[in-house]
C-alpha cells in the first residue's frame, strides 16, 4: 500500500471505530506497516478484526499480522483450486516398453511354474 491507499484506509477505518485517528504520524506508522498488502488484504484483516474483538482499536501491528494471515489463506485457496500436474499412471513403465514387460512376465510364470512342479502341486 502506498500513503494515498493508507489515508483511504484509515478514513474508511476511522468511519467506523473513531479511536482510530488520522494524523501525519499515524498515517506513516500504518503505511510502513501494511507496505508489503494490498488494500483489499488489509480490509479484510480490519474487518476480521472488529468481527474477533469490537471493543479493542486496531492497531497497525494487529492489522499487519491478520493482514498476512488473509495473504495466507488465500494463496493457500488459490492453490487448492488450481490443478495439480496429472500422476504417472503406474503401469506407465509397461505401456513404454511392452515386449520387455512380456518376455519377463514370462519369465516370472515359468519360474512359477517350475516352482509348483517341483513341490508336486502340478
Amino acid at each position: 500500500m502506498n500513503a494515498e491507499e493508507t489515508v483511504l484506509l484509515l478514513t474508511w477505518l476511522n468511519q467506523h471505530d473513531p479511536r482510530v485517528q488520522l494524523t501525519a504520524a499515524g498515517r506513516d506508522i500504518w503505511e510502513y506497516s501494511l507496505k508489503p498488502y494490498t488494500v483489499e488484504e488489509a480490509r479484510q484483516a480490519i474487518l476480521e478484526h472488529y468481527h474477533a474483538n469490537d471493543s479493542l482499536a486496531a492497531t497497525p501491528g494487529a492489522i499487519s499480522k491478520r493482514a498476512g494471515n488473509v495473504r495466507t489463506s488465500r494463496q493457500a485457496r488459490q492453490n487448492a483450486i488450481e490443478a495439480l500436474p496429472p500422476v504417472k499412471h503406474p503401469n506407465s513403465w509397461r505401456s513404454r516398453n511392452p515386449e520387455e514387460w512380456d518376455r519377463l512376465f514370462e519369465i516370472g510364470r515359468q519360474e512359477r511354474i517350475n516352482d509348483l512342479k517341483t513341490r508336486g502341486i502340478l
